[in-house]
This record gives C-alpha cells, structure tokens and sequence, in this order.
C-alpha cells in the first residue's frame, strides 16, 4: 500500500516547543518601532485635530508632546477629584462603593475616600441632632465618630496631594501599586 505524505493543516496552531520558543516583540518595542516608522500609535489623535477629554476641548500646542500619557492617565486630574469627592459625598456610602468599582485612577478614588469621610462626619451629625438616640451618656460616641470621618477626608486629601508631587519620582509598579491605598 502506498500512504500520501500528510498535507500540511495551515489552519492549526503550532505545536507547543516552537510558540514557546519563538521571541514576540514587547508591545513597547512595537510602540517604538512604529514611532520610528512615522506612523502614530492606536488612540493618538493628530495634533492638529483637538482632543476631547471630559468635556473639555483640549488643543495641542507643541506636536511633539503627548496629549496624556499611560502614567498621567493612572493619576487622574484635580477635576475627577473634586467630581468623585462630590459624588461621594451627596450620595454617601453608594457613591462611595460605585466610584470605587468604577474609576481606575488615584485622583477619583482618593476623592470618593475623601468624600466618604465627610459623609460619615456629616450623617454623624444629622443623626445625633435629629433623634433621641444622643444622650449626654454617649455624646462621645457622637464626637468620636465624628472625628474619624474628619481624619478620613483629610488624610485622603494630604495622601492625594502628596501622590500628586512624587508622581514623576515613581516607577510603574509603584504608581499602580498606589491605586490601592498604600
């Protein structure tokens, strides 16, 4: 009996030992070898065109910069802040828990931190002057409560401050690393 040689199956994937062993380029070599190449990577907009980012039309004066960066973009800005201290803030623990599952930068979830502890200071208060529950035997229950929702917001706005200085000094691991409230 004569058998044909097997026809070669271009559809399969490769075996294992030669996609194990074979060297793919980092995505940064890529980025590079693009830019190098003159061609402008993926969500780049010409700097002629404006960037829309939250509202706000941004226009890029010099073409050589970047409009905002894998580093900036983990940061966040003052506005996303202020937003999610806000958010937080009037919509008090739920806004606190959405904010926190939503937003993936370090300006919105200390800002959400941060307007978490005023509502805790603020529902404090409503509470204690609105029912009978404050007695004179546990008004520094009220005070101490108080007080942690304080400490809260203000350590969140000194640690987002802070954060916002270093932020350049900082390596990547580091700045997602942050994210997480270290």
């Amino acid at each position: 009996m004569n058998i044909p040689p097997p026809q070669a199956d271009f559809l399969a994937p490769p075996p294992y030992d030669v996609a194990a062993n074979s060297k793919l380029p980092t995505y940064e070599e890529v980025q590079r070898e693009k830019q190098m190449a003159g061609e402008r990577p993926m969500g780049q907009v010409p700097s002629h065109q404006p960037t829309f980012t939250a509202f706000v039309t941004v226009e890029t004066a010099d073409p050589g910069t970047e409009p905002l960066d894998h580093e900036n973009s983990l940061l966040g800005t003052d506005v996303m802040f202020m937003t999610s201290f806000l958010v937080a803030f009037l919509f008090n623990w739920i806004g606190f828990l959405l904010l926190m599952c939503f937003c993936h930068t370090v300006a919105s979830r200390y800002g959400a931190l941060a307007g978490f502890g005023l509502s805790l200071a603020k529902w404090t208060l409503i509470v204690k002057q609105s029912t009978d529950l404050a007695s004179h035997d546990n008004s520094w229950l009220w005070w101490l409560i108080m007080a942690f929702g304080i400490l809260i917001c203000l350590r969140a706005i000194i640690q987002y401050l802070n954060i916002k200085r270093g932020w350049r000094l900082l390596s990547g691991t580091a700045q997602e690393r942050l994210l997480f409230f270290y």
